[in-house]
């Protein structure tokens, strides 16, 4: 096991929202997130302060949680295929001009079943406020390139603390994945958070213009096998952390056999 790993599994859990407390929890975290931190949702539409839409029906959910305050911090949802007419569009389908096509990947012959959006990828600045830990922290954004400890000393910041949660939330979306036998992704992603996402080796194509959804975003797609060996290939300590060392998306596997284990 190497400090990236463990300093991850020291303070966090990444929890899927299996039940109907966990579900709910999904739903008041995004409330905070979209209705009142940034507010792209109105919040007198949920009354019950738990932000939800059309796509929940067939949507699954994963959660990291802070150890240290007990919080939940972040989410990320994974809209699945309609079970009732796979053949209905996915949010970014629905929403947003895309072209899968031109960005070398043609989806027209990958099974429906098998394409899955990645959609409500959310951090709550002030829950991962209350997270802020006073031990060592090993940085995820050290010099991967030398043998260095990578280690913040003195306390940590809120701001040390994103990486961490957002390759949680990756994590998540791997484990989800694998359960569901999904094998590409469709993404529609702020810009920021897709550069973040490539210091960690982790690279989505951009399949069409910015569009302005929730704020700007852009449409982006991935094949999982082809994103992860790039992980694997670049940054080993984060590819540990999102497959778990392979057990839950082996190298160059496939969602049928890491979704058998």
């Amino acid at each position: 096991m190497n400090d990236l790993y463990e300093a991850f599994h020291h303070h966090f859990d990444v929890v899927s929202a299996d039940t109907t407390r966990l579900i709910e929890t999904a739903y008041r975290l995004r409330y905070q997130v979209y209705c009142l931190e940034r507010p792209y949702e109105d919040s007198q539409a949920f009354p019950q302060q738990m932000e939800h839409d059309e796509f929940d029906l067939h949507s699954i959910h994963s959660l990291v949680k802070c150890r240290r305050s007990g919080n939940y911090t972040g989410l990320v949802r994974l809209v699945l295929p309609n079970p009732v007419d796979p053949e209905a569009h996915l949010p970014m389908e629905k929403f947003c001009y895309a072209d899968p096509k031109s960005t070398g990947i043609d989806l027209s012959h990958v099974p429906r079943e098998s394409i899955a959006e990645i959609s409500r990828f959310s951090v709550s600045k002030a829950l991962m406020q209350q997270c802020v830990a006073k031990s060592e922290l090993v940085s995820v954004d050290r010099d991967f390139g030398r043998e260095d400890e990578g280690v913040q000393q003195g306390g940590v910041k809120a701001s040390q603390m994103l990486p961490h949660i957002t390759l949680g939330l990756f994590a998540g979306i791997v484990r989800m994945s694998a359960q569901h036998r999904i094998t590409h992704w469709l993404a529609v992603m702020e810009p920021t958070l897709l550069r973040f996402l490539t210091r960690y080796g982790i690279h989505f194509q951009s399949a069409g213009p910015l569009v302005n959804y929730h704020g700007k975003r852009q449409p982006a797609v991935a094949e999982i096998d082809t994103v992860l060996a790039g992980i694997h290939a670049k940054r080993r300590d984060v590819w540990n952390i999102i497959t778990d060392y392979g057990r839950i998306w082996p190298l160059n596997g496939s969602a049928e056999v890491a979704g058998a284990r």
